[in-house]
């Protein structure tokens, strides 16, 4: 049976309901990512507009790189109530709205958006990075993608049988992550009226346990969807992969695609 699509609203709302299993389930993205964002930038990367920032790995992280002023875009209220507990005293402003129509004034060196960008209408949301950003200022679109067939990660592989006639999120399919079709995304940025478009894609290896495989895909979306009966099995089904196939130990490679674009004068 082939899967149907999640609708875009259900990000609004669906991973605030556990944010800490959240947080604790998803990596943080690659330091050599930041580095590409912010060695290569037009001039200082003070002003910055994060969106849908989540539980804040990457805020942290944009945080730590020098930012003067983080606008922090989060529709879920739970998890910008998160946000706001998360980083107290720190400069940044949790707006709880959709990005599309956050009141966000300025002009900033930044638009960033870490794993949050499928949950947009990329016509309307591409148009409001641009007209945030200052000229030269750099929109970066970026995802950790943890299932991916056919790219030697024996697990990815595994899993997918399991996932057969699962509504998935508007970023995966039962062929992979959409962040990997980089004509996609480089066309978009590219009749966005977006320049210097760049593209990166870092490869990282790790070895999930059965808690730890149970764990992240309980923070998926389309995971927290299902009726708990449903959810409960695949949760099962997935531990007693890592433990009967892999000894426990499951192979996990992690695709982080970033792009980059700037906004010209």
């Amino acid at each position: 049976m082939s899967a149907g699509r999640i609708d875009r609203g259900v990000g609004r709302s669906i991973f605030g309901l556990d944010a800490a299993g959240y947080h604790a389930a998803r990596l943080d993205y690659p330091d050599a990512l930041y580095d590409q964002i912010f060695d290569c930038a037009d001039g200082p990367v003070r002003a910055i507009v994060e969106i849908g920032a989540g539980t804040g790995h990457a805020t942290a992280k944009l945080l730590a790189r020098g930012a003067e002023r983080l606008v922090a875009v989060e529709p879920d209220p739970m998890l910008a109530d998160y946000l706001r507990t998360a980083f107290a005293g720190e400069p940044v402003e949790v707006v709880n709205r959709d990005f599309v129509s956050a009141p966000i004034d300025g002009a900033f060196d930044l638009v960033a958006a870490a794993s949050s960008f499928h949950w947009l209408d990329p016509d309307a949301a591409l148009p409001r990075i641009r007209a945030l950003l200052r000229p030269g200022g750099r929109a970066a679109l970026w995802w950790n993608a943890y299932r991916q067939p056919g790219i030697g990660d024996p697990f990815a592989d595994a899993t997918m049988p399991l996932l057969d006639g699962i509504d998935l999120p508007p970023s995966e399919s039962m062929r992979g992550h959409y962040s990997l079709d980089s004509d996609l995304h480089m066309g978009r940025l590219e009749a966005a009226g977006f320049a210097g478009l760049e593209h990166y894609v870092y490869r990282r290896e790790r070895t999930l346990t059965p808690a730890g495989a149970r764990a992240l895909y309980a923070s998926y979306s389309f995971v927290r969807a299902l009726p708990d009966d449903r959810r409960n099995a695949l949760l099962d089904a997935l531990g007693d992969l890592v433990e009967r196939d892999f000894g426990g130990a499951a192979p996990n490679v992690v695709l982080s695609a970033l792009y980059l674009g700037r906004r010209s004068a």
